[in-house]
């Protein structure tokens, strides 16, 4: 039995071995740098903005899933809040929380103690996280972002939403801000928060 725990212990400390041990998935080295950086924001509670930027079919989205199903579960014993912002409830909101499930079914720490309400809001334990779409027309104002706030594919967030609706969930809880996308033109979300990344640095 303290073996047993033993093991728990450290797959909690390392998002990477959690991923490899608990989900079955091994991160590739550019994952894992990404991974490791976004989770030690969070856990610090830095409130950092980080800028993803991955290519096409370079395993974003999962990698994504399981960062989600890891705070899930570290933070689980918390009232941590978190929020996803996709461009599009359907299908992109939709797709990201089809490929949440399936993580969350395949690791075996999460298996079947998962819930889902409301459509949109995944709960394990205390700690939440909901998918919103930042659509143009979307009424996503008043969400909390506590700890987390992610912006998938952020080149095809406008700037105006984002700024307007999206930035205040996180304003005054000090929370990890997540832009992720692949490199469109200077004018979008993405590229504009990748050059106050880099002033910041």
């Amino acid at each position: 039995m303290d073996r047993l725990a033993e093991v728990l212990k450290k797959l909690l400390k390392d998002v990477v071995l959690f991923c490899r041990y608990a989900s079955g998935l091994k991160l590739r080295s550019y994952q894992e740098e990404v991974a490791r950086t976004v989770i030690k924001a969070v856990l610090q509670q830095s409130g950092l903005s980080i800028v993803v930027m991955f290519p096409r079919q370079s395993g974003k989205n999962e990698l994504q899933a399981q960062l989600e199903a890891y705070l899930l579960t570290v933070l689980s014993g918390t009232q941590a809040e978190m929020v996803k912002v996709s461009p599009t409830y359907q299908p992109q909101c939709l797709n990201a929380m089809r490929r949440l499930e399936r993580v969350l079914e395949r690791n075996i720490l999460t298996r079947g103690r998962w819930q889902k309400r409301a459509g949109n809001l995944y709960r394990y334990k205390s700690a939440s996280l909901t998918f919103l779409s930042g659509a143009k027309g979307a009424n996503i104002v008043g969400a909390t972002a506590s700890t987390l706030l992610q912006v998938d594919e952020a080149q095809d967030v406008r700037i105006e939403k984002y700024d307007k609706e999206i930035a205040p969930m996180a304003a005054s809880t000090n929370a990890t801000r997540v832009f992720w996308g692949t490199a469109w033109t200077s004018q979008t979300l993405l590229a504009r928060e990748l050059r106050a990344a880099k002033a910041a640095q």
